[in-house]
């Protein structure tokens, strides 16, 4: 049997820190000596692992927690750690929060914890809006993201606190400048977290679809670090079962049941999803599909089959949103599985050459029957494959088109004759489609958050190519069909 070899990590360092010299701030514990409880101590190793050149390995971090599990003390104590604790010469901590009200919630712990701690009171210099070091160099200072950036600083570290509320352009662009200045200096930290948001197309859900991403294995990301303790679609939500397995304080004893119940019955079940579930939510009306159903269709494990007839729908951009690629077969019972490859928007002109090389080798390894693509955005790419014999079928997005296709697909899905791999930019871009309707029936478009569809609209193309291939499709001008 081979000896399982751990990474190494300053984990043991930094816990000694925070259990031998910090002190809780407000609360039921001021002035108390901080006793870590397991979870935190599994995130604090995890996230102070080192690479092979013993430096850090994660220079940036996620952190997402459920209101009332201590989140705020636990990244003030990490914050004084970055100050006094890491070797950093000439440590510069940022402190930031969308607003003055929160970036003071976690520098003012950290304030109370430099009062009220033996050791730390000695070390520090405590004003009203920093913290220094005495007899050397080094400070923490705190920012409020609406008040402006710091340009031209030079961040060892950079906390940024409850970031599902830098959701403004002119807050994402001082998150930005924060995040940047860290790459000044060697051996720096950005470190976020928040509680849930509402929309993934911002700052947060993007840092959160990025950790998802990593997690699913669909992105490598080491120097990224994910930590997010949500339920599964699956739990039941009412549960008290479920509410203790993301809220770590019920079980560590200092956060009574009473008070998740109280709020429970104060809120309602999509605020209290949110915050004390932390659960990115949608309200009922806001997705095509029902509730966890597609959660349920979930099979990480599907091999699609090279010698099954396959059909494929691509749905393309030129800039602002994503380009999707969603093949799929359906096997001897008629189930369907289903596969994808998204392509995010970078904010400059996509490669249509990757696309392209893409669908060239999805055609080698597949039996393609039919790639449906809506001509409006990739006519020139179309005729390039086409003569790389990949049978390319225009698929106009017209009201024609799409609506009988969307039924379709959501007779599919409901009947539950559909199975998907469970990746994550998928998984979202299907659950943020919503029904609109039309005289003839409904079609998908984006919701109020405006996340991105593009791949619930290539696999209703893939669906009704596979459901329908029998339909006559008539020539084109350049020799690709058209039905």
């Amino acid at each position: 049997m081979s000896k399982i070899v751990l990474p190494e990590t300053r984990g043991a360092r930094v816990v000694k820190f925070i259990e031998n010299f910090c002190v809780h701030g407000e609360g039921d514990f001021y002035g108390q000596p901080f006793r870590l409880d397991q979870w935190q101590r599994k995130i604090i190793y995890d996230l102070y692992e080192l690479n092979e050149n013993k430096e850090r390995r994660h220079r940036e971090a996620l952190l997402g927690v459920p209101k009332g599990n201590g989140k705020s003390a636990l990244i003030s104590a990490l914050g004084l750690y970055e100050l006094l604790g890491n070797g950093t010469v000439s440590p510069l901590v940022t402190v930031a929060a969308a607003s003055f009200e929160q970036a003071d919630i976690v520098f003012g712990n950290m304030r109370s914890m430099c009062e009220q701690s033996p050791y730390l009171k000695g070390v520090t210099e405590v004003y009203q809006n920093s913290i220094g070091v005495k007899n050397g160099p080094g400070r923490v200072y705190r920012v409020a993201a609406k008040a402006g950036t710091a340009d031209g600083g030079r961040n060892s570290a950079f906390i940024a606190d409850e970031v599902h509320e830098w959701s403004t352009p002119n807050l994402q662009r001082v998150h930005y400048v924060l995040s940047n200045n860290t790459a000044k200096r060697q051996d720096s930290l950005i470190l976020n977290i928040t509680t849930a948001g509402y929309d993934l197309d911002t700052l947060c859900g993007r840092l959160y679809l990025r950790g998802k991403r990593k997690a699913s294995g669909e992105s490598k990301d080491p120097d990224f670090y994910f930590y997010w303790l949500e339920p599964d679609e699956k739990d039941d939500f009412e549960s008290e079962e479920t509410w203790r397995k993301v809220n770590p304080a019920l079980d560590g004893g200092w956060w009574p049941i009473d008070n998740l119940r109280r709020r429970r019955a104060a809120l309602p079940l999509p605020e209290f999803q949110r915050y004390h579930l932390n659960m990115w939510t949608r309200t009922q009306d806001e997705s095509w599909l029902p509730d966890g159903l597609w959660s349920e269709l979930a099979d990480s494990n599907i091999k699609l089959d090279p010698a099954l007839p396959t059909y494929v729908g691509v749905d393309m951009a030129i800039k602002h949103d994503s380009v999707a690629v969603v093949w799929g077969q359906a096997d001897e019972d008629g189930l369907i599985f289903v596969d994808s490859k998204i392509w995010r928007n970078e904010g400059v002109m996509f490669d249509y050459a990757e696309i392209e090389t893409f669908l060239v080798n999805l055609n080698r390894e597949f039996n393609l029957v039919e790639v449906a693509y809506d001509p409006a955005f990739f006519e020139r790419s179309a005729q390039a494959l086409y003569d790389q014999n990949v049978p390319m079928v225009e698929f106009p997005q017209s009201h024609g088109r799409m609506v009988p296709a969307c039924g379709q697909a959501y007779e599919i899905i409901t009947s539950k004759k559909l199975r998907h791999k469970n990746q994550s930019t998928f998984n979202d871009q299907v659950l943020s489609a919503v029904s609109r309707p039309t005289d003839r029936g409904f079609r998908l478009s984006k919701g109020k958050s405006k996340r991105k569809i593009d791949g619930a609209i290539a696999m209703v193309m893939c669906l009704d190519r596979l459901t329908f291939p029998s339909r006559p499709p008539e020539p084109s001008n350049i020799g690709i069909v058209e039905w």
